[in-house]
């Protein structure tokens, strides 16, 4: 990869207000311009409103702990976390929010104490809770699948009643039923503070033939209106023609307009916004 020349174009775009150089954590683009996160990803948990119902469970999921529900046994989708690189980010994240519920725990209970030795602490005892927590999820499973792609359809199907994955799985299952009349039997929840998102990032190869025409892609998926496919609603000015797409817009800009809520696939998901803090440590 070799910098595209982008970040030295549009200045403007590469601010706290626009695309962040870091949030939550993690990196949303490279100081030497090789790479340039374009979309957001998280991961979260779909499931199904009529399974729910059938196993009497009147909450729908909306954290990591939800999926502990003994009454779940048998009826959790999971990707083997080896084979898919989304879904082994789903557990380590499960695992990050167990160290950060210790660290605030412990910052509260001593907030003079040692900043190196609480954080030591925190992460030997979140490691534990996290490393539990998916052991019980680990027990409800009906299956380890070999793609990331299975859960989402499972639960779609009935065959499943929950199951982890990528944001952006979940919510085109969530369309794909919508699509086929059977509105709201398919829902999807990111867990507030149970996930970071992280970016997709786009960049040039060095030696690429087409040089110009990958840096005018580079630039349009980087432009608002490259940035309007990600996430507006199939038929709206500026939106995709035929499928939405349901991912998350990296430029923070976005979402302020609200003028564009009504257009949007995803109005109430708001990247930017920590119902509960969450920093990604690596």
């Amino acid at each position: 990869m070799v910098d595209s020349g982008i970040v030295k174009k549009h200045p403007e775009w590469f601010t706290d207000a626009v695309i962040p150089r870091t949030y939550a954590g993690e990196e949303y683009w490279d100081r030497e311009g090789r790479w340039i996160g374009s979309v957001l990803s998280a991961h979260g948990v779909i499931y199904n409103r009529d399974s729910l119902k059938r196993l009497g469970i009147e909450h729908e999921p909306q954290q990591w702990t939800d999926l502990q529900d003994p009454r779940l046994v048998g009826e959790v989708a999971l990707c083997d976390p080896t084979k898919s690189g989304s879904i082994a980010k789903a557990f380590e994240n499960v695992i990050q929010q167990q160290m950060q519920r210790r660290l605030n725990a412990l910052m509260a209970e001593n907030p003079k104490a040692d900043a190196k030795a609480r954080e030591a602490q925190a992460v030997r005892e979140g490691w534990t809770a996290g490393l539990r927590l998916l052991q019980i999820i680990g027990a409800n499973a009906r299956y380890f699948t070999d793609t990331s792609q299975k859960p989402p359809i499972d639960v779609a199907a009935g065959n499943c009643a929950v199951g982890m994955c990528i944001d952006f799985y979940g919510r085109q299952q969530e369309e794909a039923v919508r699509r086929r009349g059977f509105s709201g039997r398919i829902g999807y929840a990111s867990p507030a503070g149970g996930s970071v998102s992280s970016v997709d990032p786009v960049a040039l190869l060095r030696g690429a033939k087409n040089k110009e025409v990958a840096i005018a892609f580079i630039e349009y998926v980087l432009s608002m209106d490259g940035q309007k496919l990600w996430n507006f609603q199939t038929g709206a000015p500026g939106g995709p023609e035929r499928f939405a797409l349901r991912r998350l817009p990296v430029r923070r800009d976005f979402y302020a307009r609200e003028d564009w809520s009504k257009l949007r696939s995803d109005p109430e998901a708001q990247p930017f916004e920590q119902k509960e803090q969450l920093i990604y440590r690596n």
